[in-house]
C-alpha cells in the first residue's frame, strides 16, 4: 500500500478569540506613546481631524502643539492650487493634481468669489484677502474668504475710520501703498494688519494698525527711516512673517520692521543679489526667525534664507542655485535668449520650497528641492498677468469640538 503523503501546506494559525484581539488593539491604542506615533504616520491633516472626532482623548493627542510641529515636519502642508489675477477675467482658481483625500476637500470648497473679485492682498493658511468690486459701481471691499469651509461665508473688512494721528507724517514723504496682511498666529480668529507706507526717494515712514475681534485698533508709527539706497517701486513688495514686516523697496536692501516695537533695520542682500529692471526678487516666510529670498538674474535663480542668530545678528544661507534652462528641459523655448525674455517671480512658497516663474506668456511651477517643474498656466494673446497667489492646505487644521465641549469620553 502506498503511504499517504503529508501535506506541505503550512498549518493555518489558530484563530485569535475576538475578545483577545480587542484586548490587543486596546493595549496598542491605549498606550499614549504608541498612539502618537500612529497619528504621526497619517498622511494628511484631514486624517488628523477625523481621528480627533473619535473621543476627547484622541482630540487631545491630535491637537497637541508638539505633535502638530512634528507632523508638519514629516508632512509639510501641500499646495492645493493657485489663484490667477489677470486682465481677461475675474480672479480664478487653478487646482493642481492631488491625492484623492485632498482632491475631495478641494471639490467641496468654494473658490468662485464673484465677477468683481480682483486683487489679492494676502493668501495664507487656507484664507485669502480679496478686493471685490460690486456690480453697482460702489467702492470695492476687502473681503476675507475661507474657500475650504463653504459654511463660513465671507467676512468684509470694514474700511478703517479716519483718525487724527498722534504723529503727523514727516514733511517730504508721500503715500506709497496700503497693505493688508494676515497676522502671525491669527488662528481661527481674523487678525489682519494694515500697513500704510509713505516714502520719498531716500526716506520711509510706516503706520500700522491691527484688525482683531471685529474692530480696528490704534495706529502705531515708525520714526522717519533714512534709507541706504534710493526707493524703487515693486508690485509685490511686502511680507509679514514672525512678527516682522519686510519690504522690497531698494536695489540691494530689504527694509525690516518689528511690528511690536516699530523699530527698523535695513538688511543688505547677499553679494550679487539685487532688485532691478532685468532682475527680480521675491520674499517668503521661513520657519522660526528670518525669511527667504528668491532672486533671478537672467536665467540663473538663487534661493537664500536670512536667519537670525541668538544674539539677534542675522546672516544669509544659500539654499540652492538653479540654471533654469537645465531644469525646464523640453519646456524651455530656444528663442528666449535671442528675444531678450525676462524671468519674473510672481510667488514663492514658504521656506522657498517652490516658486512660480513667468517667462513671456507661460507660468511655471518649480519645486526647488526636487528640481521638478511643470507649465501650469499660459496667458492668451493680450492677456496681462497681475498676480499669482499660491493656496495651501489649512495649517494648523481646524479640530472639532465634541458634544459642545462637554464630552468626557475616552
Amino acid at each position: 500500500m502506498d503511504a499517504v503523503g503529508k501535506s506541505t501546506e503550512p498549518t493555518p494559525p489558530a484563530p485569535v478569540p475576538q475578545a483577545a484581539s480587542a484586548a490587543q488593539i486596546s493595549a496598542v491604542l491605549g498606550n499614549d506613546d504608541i498612539f502618537r506615533e500612529i497619528l504621526l504616520r497619517l498622511d494628511f491633516p484631514t486624517c488628523l481631524v477625523r481621528a480627533a472626532a473619535v473621543s476627547t482623548r484622541w482630540l487631545r493627542h491630535a491637537s497637541d502643539p508638539a505633535l502638530l510641529r512634528r507632523f508638519a515636519r514629516l508632512h509639510p502642508p501641500r499646495l492645493l492650487g493657485f489663484f490667477v489675477n489677470s486682465s481677461n477675467s475675474p480672479l480664478r482658481f487653478v487646482p493642481l493634481p492631488q491625492p484623492p483625500e485632498l482632491a475631495a476637500a478641494v471639490r467641496r470648497g468654494r473658490f468662485d468669489f464673484g465677477r468683481g473679485a480682483g486683487n489679492v492682498s494676502d493668501c495664507r493658511d487656507g484664507r485669502i484677502i480679496v478686493h471685490v468690486m460690486p456690480e453697482n459701481g460702489m467702492p470695492g471691499k476687502d473681503t476675507v474668504f475661507c474657500p475650504l469651509h463653504r459654511g463660513r461665508g465671507a467676512a468684509v473688512l470694514p474700511h478703517p475710520e479716519p483718525v487724527l494721528p498722534r504723529r503727523q507724517p514727516p514733511a517730504g514723504v508721500s503715500l506709497y501703498s496700503h497693505e493688508l496682511l494676515f497676522h502671525d498666529g491669527g488662528g481661527e480668529g481674523m487678525s489682519v494688519i494694515e500697513a500704510t507706507v509713505m516714502r520719498s526717494e531716500w526716506q520711509a515712514w510706516v503706520q500700522i494698525r491691527e484688525f482683531q475681534a471685529g474692530c480696528w485698533g490704534e495706529c502705531c508709527y515708525s520714526d522717519l527711516i533714512q534709507l541706504p539706497g534710493t526707493w524703487r517701486r515693486c508690485e509685490k513688495f511686502a511680507l509679514l512673517a514672525n512678527g516682522k514686516l519686510y519690504l522690497i523697496c531698494m536695489a540691494q536692501y530689504i527694509l525690516a520692521m518689528d511690528v511690536a516695537t516699530m523699530s527698523s533695520i535695513c538688511i543688505k542682500l547677499p553679494e550679487g543679489v539685487e532688485f532691478g529692471y532685468n532682475t527680480d526678487l521675491a520674499l517668503s516666510r521661513a520657519d522660526g526667525s528670518g525669511f527667504c529670498v528668491v532672486n533671478v538674474r537672467g536665467f540663473r535663480m538663487q534661493a537664500w534664507r536670512y536667519r537670525m542668530d541668538c544674539d539677534s545678528i542675522g546672516h544669509w544661507e544659500l539654499i540652492d542655485t538653479i540654471y533654469l534652462p537645465q531644469v525646464l528641459g523640453h519646456l524651455a523655448d530656444p528663442t528666449w535668449n535671442s528675444s531678450g525674455a525676462v524671468v519674473r517671480v510672481p510667488a514663492v512658497g514658504d521656506n522657498a520650497d517652490f516658486v512660480f516663474l513667468r517667462i513671456q506668456n507661460k507660468v511655471f511651477y518649480l519645486r526647488i528641492s526636487g528640481k521638478a517643474v511643470e507649465k501650469v498656466y499660459e496667458l492668451t494673446r493680450n492677456e496681462f498677468l497681475f498676480g499669482v497667489s499660491p493656496f495651501m492646505m489649512v495649517w494648523p487644521p481646524t479640530f472639532p469640538m465634541l458634544n459642545g465641549g462637554h464630552d468626557k469620553g475616552e
